[in-house]
């Protein structure tokens, strides 16, 4: 459990027991190391009771073995359909991580290393173990991490499971199984690489890796709220305390990543954190997106922000997100015009959002950094929308003069994005301006007759969501998939980068206790 988080709201936020901060993952794999696995009396909780009988199968392609009782606390459904003296329950779990596993394989990552430990218990023999507990309400599924074979990399662990799920609200045994299997074991393979990328890169990709093995599964689509609703906050580090919503939510980033890029982009991150042990997260990505995509952290998190302009109701065919219907809004601030903001400070990793209405011929807006900020990583996003569309969008990027306009007369309103692409750092501070043609404002438009530039494309043309010039040059840009997300990219067979291709505000809190974030996984039935 992250320490300080109320149990509460962590039900509440769907979070439950999340992976965590590197110094939590080192503090149970030493007390893992100290106590042992579940059938221990001695481990840490969840565990069976001394009386129980404990029995295990191997799944049926062999890379499982599943542990369980009959009696007691942590017994399994008796239901044995099939006659063949294994319960069904503990047969759908070795079946759904078969799936699991065979599916990651398929997409290129490298699945947990063999745990055989003649000195110690490695549930029988080397293959990976799954033990079927009673979580008691407060959780449903946690990887623990044991030995690491080389120095910090290639570590092994096992797998804690609900038994039953009773009192939950998943609509079936299946899909519960559906969802632990697929985000807790990719927490298994992120152990296979490198276990230490911070909570951000370890809940964000697991939650990415359920959406990529079954989108009909709504886990993705529950937790995006948690990063919707504060894109001020800096991606490229770890909230402390209850903002652990936030770091399920950041699934999203990386939904983008394997949208935008392909899959290979999120193995070649993990391949990449072996060759780089000591490197954060968003270097480690940098480095593949330079490497094979001619692209940038920087690149890619200006076009990420662009795609959050169009979620939930205003999900448009052909820009961005293949599901954004499902997805959360993204929060924003209302202004008026004409608006001059003298300091608006943007955090690393992170992007202030301004609306204000349409109806204008022109809307222009201009952020100019303060005197000794280097703005080669700013970017303004001006974007023409309706309630259920996103018609147009501008965008200029520094480290040029920011200044942009959309054409609004169809638009019921204009959103304007101030973008930061940096890795690192403390926020940045610049003046903003939003006006309208003929307005007495320094970024008010040029009248119609006279516009220089092309304030978008409308997004029901043909060229709607293409790229002008290169992928990442930061013009005129509607943000589609470079690939459907069905038709995934499998990298070859090296791995390596080339081959892949504080406190929760008052607002959060309320929405929370009022039930705004459905919480289905990790969630207690209410």
């Amino acid at each position: 459990m992250t320490p300080g988080v109320p149990t509460l709201l962590l039900l509440l936020a769907g979070a439950g027991t999340p992976r965590g901060l590197p110094h939590e993952r080192e503090a149970v794999q030493k007390r893992v190391a100290e106590s042992g696995r579940p059938t221990s009396p001695g481990a840490q909780a969840p565990r069976y009771e001394p009386g129980d009988t404990v029995e295990s199968v191997v799944s049926p392609g062999g890379r499982f073995r599943i542990h369980f009782t009959r009696q007691g606390t942590h017994a399994v459904p008796p239901a044995d359909a099939d006659g063949s003296g294994v319960p069904d329950f503990v047969e759908l779990v070795g079946r759904t991580y078969e799936r699991v596993a065979t599916f990651y394989v398929d997409l290129g990552f490298r699945l947990p290393p063999d745990d055989t430990n003649p000195a110690g218990d490695d549930g029988g023999d080397g293959r990976f173990d799954v033990y079927l507990v009673d979580f008691a309400g407060i959780g449903d599924g946690a990887f623990r991490q044991e030995t690491c074979l080389e120095g910090v990399t290639r570590c092994t662990g096992f797998m804690l499971q609900e038994n039953d799920f009773t009192g939950y609200n998943y609509p079936s045994d299946a899909e519960a199984v559906e969802i632990l299997a697929s985000h807790e074991f990719f927490h298994a393979v992120q152990a296979a690489y490198r276990p230490d990328l911070g909570g951000v890169a370890s809940e964000g990709t697991a939650v990415w890796a359920t959406e990529r093995f079954e989108p009909a599964l709504d886990d993705l689509e529950h937790f995006t709220r948690g990063y919707m609703l504060t894109p001020d906050s800096t991606l490229v580090l770890d909230p402390a305390g209850p903002g652990v919503t936030f770091i399920y939510g950041a699934g999203l980033f990386f939904q983008f990543v394997g949208e935008r890029y392909g899959d290979g982009a999120l193995v070649a991150l993990l391949e990449e954190s072996v060759r780089q042990p000591e490197a954060r997260w968003p270097v480690l990505l940098d480095t593949c997106l330079r490497r094979d995509f001619a692209s940038s952290f920087d690149a890619a998190f200006a076009q990420f922000a662009t795609w959050n302009l169009g979620t939930g109701p205003r999900a448009t065919p052909g820009f961005g997100y293949a599901r954004g219907e499902g997805y959360a809004p993204v929060a924003k601030t209302a202004a008026e015009f004409p608006t001059t903001l003298d300091r608006v400070r943007v955090a690393a990793a992170a992007s202030r959002i301004f609306e204000v209405p349409g109806g204008a011929s022109f809307v222009g807006a201009s952020y100019e950094p303060e005197p000794g900020i280097d703005p080669a990583t700013v970017h303004l996003v001006v974007a023409a929308v309706t309630d259920d569309a996103v018609l147009r969008v501008a965008t200029v990027d520094g480290p040029d003069a920011l200044r942009a306009q959309v054409a609004a007369d169809d638009a019921t309103r204009v959103m304007v994005a101030v973008v930061d692409g940096r890795m690192e750092g403390l926020g940045r501070y610049g003046r903003l301006c939003i006006a309208v043609t003929g307005q007495a404002a320094s970024c008010a438009p040029l009248h119609a007759t006279d516009a220089g530039t092309d304030a978008g494309t409308d997004a029901g043309t043909p060229d709607a969501g293409a790229d002008a010039g290169t992928p990442d040059a930061g013009t005129v840009d509607a943000g589609r998939p470079v690939d459907p997300i069905d038709d995934p990219r499998t990298p070859s067979d090296d791995g390596s980068c080339q081959a892949a291709g504080g406190p929760l505000s008052g607002a959060l809190v309320a929405l929370l206790l009022g039930g705004g974030l459905r919480a289905r996984r990790r969630s207690r039935a209410r």
